[in-house]
């Protein structure tokens, strides 16, 4: 397993850093956390968060008392609704889910340890209750168990996220990363090469401190455009909204959500087109691209050149009503990737604007006949990306 990156051991008042994340009620008594479930019909689970979580293999030791009238499991969970063990009160194995290793040891009438060691995908842990391998269930409001102390160690998991050929593997250009991966492809970071291009510095190192963890990730300190050079960025006062393009206040000041796009400074960021990063720099062409840089998304897909012509998805977010000054609207990349062979295939409003459709999400992917026609590899590519982006496969 290798050298312990991180160790920590939570009892006593320690415990009350794991907070109810679903259907649950807990109270700290004599040094353990007492957890009950409730009524409703929900998950029901603790969660501890810290980003040392993220991408490594986890050990978690819990030292449980299972409580006289329990009527569930005690249950391991991975983001992402993904089992990691299940263990009923008499200490039976009722699920090993993704563990890849799991012990549970008798220490004395009705407490045991149960000792797990898994690949953590997301930066939160979860332990709580299953009712016979369904964790979402309508409880009872009893007493389930109580958690008398929790070791939690991470280690290295370079061997597990390489375990897919290169070949094989998803490339994946994120374009305006602020927040780091999203969510479906942190949870396939075994099967992913990300290349993240974040101009802010300050949010380029937040993200390269734990997407460094992925063999071949990338954290690039600069902005694509359809030029190379410097540009403006104009930095507003919610930093998400900061773009390229200074915000259309005629537009914005009709919503409540406008004062978040306001000016409050401006930086010179280096911008490049990734083609010519493609040529010099040695980067992986696209299978997946996902954009999202306010109002720029065109001229950043136009610094793609030819190298649309292989990539397989794209994801990004647009509008229909100009909410930055001389942006490119939905209709107009429409327009551009059709002629890449591209078919739009989602779209999903993002509620922003007083009632207003105006912002949307927006998925694109190869039409299907150039899907069909191409070799194996690339089929099962496009359907791993089409699983992750939540579309119906090609039939």
């Amino acid at each position: 397993m290798g050298e312990v990156i991180f160790s920590q051991t939570y009892s006593g008042d320690g415990l009350s850093r794991w907070q109810v994340a679903h259907e649950m009620s807990i109270r700290l008594e004599d040094g353990a956390l007492v957890v009950s479930d409730t009524e409703r019909h929900s998950w029901h689970l603790l969660r501890l968060h810290d980003p040392a979580f993220l991408f490594r293999i986890v050990r978690v030791k819990c030292r449980v008392k299972f409580c006289v009238n329990c009527t569930t499991n005690f249950y391991i969970h991975h983001y992402g609704s993904i089992d990691v063990a299940e263990i009923s009160p008499n200490g039976n194995i009722v699920d090993n889910g993704i563990s890849i290793s799991l012990s549970v040891d008798h220490v004395s009438k009705d407490v045991f340890d149960i000792d797990v060691h898994f690949l953590n995908l997301h930066p939160t842990l979860s332990v709580g209750c299953s009712n016979n391998c369904k964790p979402v269930y309508s409880g009872t409001g009893h007493e389930q168990f109580v958690l008398m102390s929790v070791l939690v160690e991470t280690f290295d998991a370079n061997a597990e996220l390489s375990s897919v050929p290169a070949e094989e593997r998803i490339t994946i250009v994120d374009v305006g990363g602020q927040g780091g991966l999203q969510i479906q492809w942190m949870l396939r970071a075994d099967r992913i090469t990300p290349m993240v291009f974040e101009p802010i510095p300050s949010e380029a190192a937040a993200i390269r401190e734990t997407l460094g963890r992925i063999p071949g990730a990338q954290v690039i300190e600069k902005a694509l455009a359809h030029a190379t050079g410097t540009q403006k960025l104009h930095i507003a006062a919610s930093s998400d909204c900061s773009s390229l393009r200074a915000p259309n206040i005629e537009v914005l000041q009709r919503y409540s959500i406008g004062r978040l796009f306001t000016t409050i400074g401006t930086q010179e960021v280096e911008c490049v087109r990734f083609d010519e990063f493609f040529r010099t720099q040695s980067a992986p062409s696209p299978d997946m691209v996902k954009i999202d840089v306010q109002g720029f998304e065109y001229e950043v897909l136009i610094g793609f050149g030819r190298l649309l012509e292989s990539c397989l998805a794209i994801e990004l977010e647009t509008h229909v009503t100009p909410i930055y000054i001389g942006q490119k609207l939905l209709c107009d990349i429409v327009s551009l990737l059709d002629d890449f062979g591209f078919s739009l295939r989602k779209i999903n409003e993002i509620k922003h604007f007083d009632g207003d459709a105006i912002e949307f999400d927006a998925v694109f992917t190869k039409r299907r006949e150039r899907i069909m026609a191409s070799s194996e590899p690339v089929k099962r590519k496009f359907a791993a990306i089409s699983d992750a982006l939540g579309l119906a496969p090609y039939s």
